[in-house]
């Protein structure tokens, strides 16, 4: 009865190995390199030699548009993001810890989020709320206005349950989302009053979006280091108390 008793109560992370992990975040970090590295590449191309080339303007390789190698790679790692959520809020369930609904709260935001970055809803509402507010400067690219409100009543909502998680977990989601929001949000205001007064054309605006795209990428590389790491220290607390 006792094997059978132990059998029944396996926990999720018995079957993911620490090796296995620390695989999976090698190639995150190297791919999130070479697609960073892609879309500079791309720019240093079309900066001088231009575009009248069989290549083109290597569109496919642009960090800063859409339908590309960079925004199907920063839905990738936002859909990683959440299925590492759901798991930890499995994790977080075996152990009967309290607020465990928060990780699939945070899964779902992000499967939202993984769709945005391929679907574009956000910028659906650029044109009307310009109208709307008479956007200009850094609100050229409206849907900062309704995003810094979602961000702001996020952080509010989340901060209980990030004061309640060990305390290296806790700070290492916070500077992944401080760079992630910092250049999803920050540096798109940055972005939208060179836009503004001088076109999406010009090299600082092409620039602030080449390292928007960058810490878009690496703050979910980050989360993603953070989250698989958790899950391997679970796995060895387990093993000990086993």
């Amino acid at each position: 009865m006792d094997n059978i008793d132990n059998s029944a109560s396996i926990d999720p992370a018995q079957s993911i190995s620490p090796l296995s992990l620390g695989r999976f975040r090698e190639s995150i970090a190297v791919a999130t390199g070479a697609v960073i590295l892609a879309g500079v590449a791309r720019e240093i191309f079309v900066f001088n030699v231009g575009t009248e080339t069989v290549l083109q303007d290597l569109r496919h390789f642009a960090l800063d548009a859409e339908r590309n190698l960079g925004a199907w790679y920063s839905s990738l790692l936002l859909m990683l993001s959440a299925f590492l959520l759901y798991f930890c809020g499995g994790l977080s369930r075996a152990r009967r810890l309290r607020g465990s609904y928060n990780w699939y709260f945070l899964a779902v935001i992000f499967v939202f989020l993984s769709v945005d970055e391929t679907v574009g809803f956000h910028e659906t509402l650029i044109d009307p709320l310009r109208s709307a507010f008479d956007a200009k400067g850094i609100f050229h690219f409206a849907w900062v206005i309704p995003g810094m409100l979602a961000v702001f009543v996020a952080g509010l909502y989340f901060i209980p349950f990030l004061l309640r998680l060990p305390r290296r977990l806790a700070l290492g989601m916070f500077v992944a989302g401080l760079v992630y929001v910092g250049g999803a949000l920050g540096l798109e205001l940055v972005g939208g009053l060179i836009a503004s007064d001088h076109g999406m054309q010009a090299t600082n605006y092409i620039m602030v979006a080449i390292v928007e795209e960058s810490l878009e990428m690496t703050g979910l590389t980050i989360f993603l280091w953070v989250l698989s790491g958790h899950i391997c220290d679970h796995n060895r607390l387990y093993k000990i108390v086993r």
